[in-house]
């Protein structure tokens, strides 16, 4: 059946169907919630009895040896090395498609399921395949929540020991991943190829739809979403939807009142992280925001666009009018700043602005009328 790929045994429950009798009898568990295996060391009961042996073995230290060629299972490493010579021979196996050859039948019949396609390791609780038995025994944890790996600094615990040892590098602030080009370190071996691609160019990931590559599968993921249109993260409080998690995670601080992000400073709290790098300015004078024509700087790139509308000739006043019809306190006071006279314009704050706005467009008339251009410089 696994070559045919019928699936005769169906599950009443939920409808999934199953090659064999015996997942479909392992996957009924998840329904009925039965773990019939259970450890007389310390209680902990498992749906299966493959992760129930394989928890036993972490009390009695006990280790077996499985044969990659035929499964047999030995208890001590003597007797499968014996057992071993048995399968023999120098690369006596060769794929029929390609010509490679191989030393053992294991190792043909993996590398033969990369020209068929078939992954015949599945998953009974999820129906995930795989192309190998480790790689599902990896995956399996999943299932049974199982986190034996603890770090001793932290007590942080992993499902993986290497997760473990990929996490205790926090810990040592060992950078075992060496960029060749320009000597850069890095933890984690991802994000050293991520790196690497800097210098290389290479974007292997393209968009279908448009051609655009990324670096990386995340950011082809994310671009995804203005082709399918796509927002399947919706706000449980007002109904809004987002096509990502972090546009979710933002507009549900608005809700919540949340302001994660804190000036350390003066102690001031933001709701979003571009709102205390903006406020951050304040502290360190800093005015990264260069105007071309004259040289003067600013803290922040509106007050420059502003600013630079003087030099292209245009009523700043009338500029302003373009954009919102009231602006905030801000606002007026960088305009004020832009006309450079300090007595050309006397707004200062919203509330001067509300009787005049709220009257006819004379009104309007009369604030041209009393604002003298601006001499060009």
């Amino acid at each position: 059946m696994i070559h045919t790929g019928e699936r005769p045994y169906e599950c009443t429950e939920c409808g999934k169907a199953f090659n064999r009798r015996s997942y479909l009898t392992q996957h009924q568990r998840i329904h009925s919630g039965e773990k019939p295996y259970k450890c007389s060391e310390c209680g902990k009961a498992f749906t299966h009895r493959s992760n129930f042996v394989l928890h036993s073995r972490r009390h009695t230290g006990e280790k077996s040896f499985v044969c990659t060629e035929c499964g047999q299972v030995f208890r001590h490493r003597g007797g499968f090395l014996r057992h071993y010579v048995v399968h023999g021979g120098e690369n006596p196996y060769e794929c029929f498609e390609c010509g490679q050859v191989f030393k053992h039948r294991s190792y043909l019949l993996w590398h033969q399921q990369t020209h068929t396609g078939k992954e015949p390791y599945e998953c009974s609780e999820c129906g995930k395949a795989f192309l190998e038995s480790a790689a599902l025994i990896h995956h399996y944890v999943i299932h049974t929540g199982e986190k034996p790996f603890e770090c001793l600094e932290c007590g942080k615990a992993f499902n993986h020991r290497s997760y473990l040892k990929r996490h205790q590098r926090i810990h040592t602030g060992e950078k075992p991943f060496v960029c060749s080009e320009c000597g850069k370190a890095f933890t984690h071996c991802s994000t050293y190829i991520l790196h690497k691609r800097a210098h290389t160019g290479e974007k292997p990931f393209e968009c279908k739809e448009c051609g655009k590559a990324f670096t990386n599968r995340k950011d082809l993921i994310r671009h995804f979403s203005i082709h399918t249109g796509e927002k399947p993260y919706e706000c449980v409080q007002c109904g809004k939807a987002f096509a990502r998690m972090s546009g979710l995670t933002r507009h549900k601080r608005i809700h919540s009142g949340e302001k994660p992000f804190e000036c350390i400073e003066c102690g001031k709290s933001f709701c979003w992280s571009t709102n205390l790098i903006r406020h951050a300015i304040i502290h360190t004078g800093e005015k990264p925001y260069k105007c071309s024509e004259c040289g003067k700087a600013f803290s922040r790139s509106s007050s420059l666009t502003q600013h630079q509308r003087m030099h292209r000739g245009r009523d700043p006043v009338s500029a302003a009018e373009e954009g919102p019809p009231f602006p905030s306190a801000h606002a007026s006071i960088t305009l004020r700043e832009l006309l450079m006279g300090k007595d050309f314009l006397n707004v200062t704050t919203k509330r001067d602005l509300l009787p005049e706005a709220t009257s006819s467009s004379a009104s309007t008339r009369s604030y041209q009328r009393e604002t003298p251009q601006v001499p060009s410089l």
